[in-house]
């Protein structure tokens, strides 16, 4: 009995390192860099700009990695944290009011817009 419990503890134990490493693998670095020059901002595949970064905003590095990032579109992903007091998201809305794709927004937005006036 104790060597069934021993074995089943070695191997759950290589499980879990295994785990451990290919989520560290895979998984964003969560590096926080600063962002050197301003961006403008638009929805993904738009015409307009949304908002502007300014040069200097502290960000955190969401680029997937290894098998992850298989089919991502842009690879340089980077993720801003708003903090405040109050209650600025209404988490409890209609799911159909949501758009989904109306959240991907893109920092390639001027270079989008070149190629689509040349063409």
């Amino acid at each position: 009995m104790r060597k069934i419990i021993f074995w089943t503890s070695i191997v759950m134990n290589i499980i879990l390192i295994l785990g451990i490493f290919w989520n560290n693998v895979n998984s964003p670095s969560n590096e926080l860099g600063i962002l050197k020059e301003d961006i403008q901002v638009g929805h993904f595949m738009g015409n307009k700009t949304v908002f502007t970064l300014p040069k200097g905003l502290t960000v955190q590095n969401k680029s997937e990695r290894g098998l992850a990032a298989i089919g991502q579109f842009e690879n340089n992903r980077f993720a801003i944290v708003i903090t405040a007091n109050n209650a600025l998201v209404d988490y409890n809305c209609d799911k159909k009011e949501l758009n989904p794709n109306s959240n991907f927004y893109s920092a390639e937005f001027k270079t989008y817009l070149n190629n689509e006036n040349m063409e």
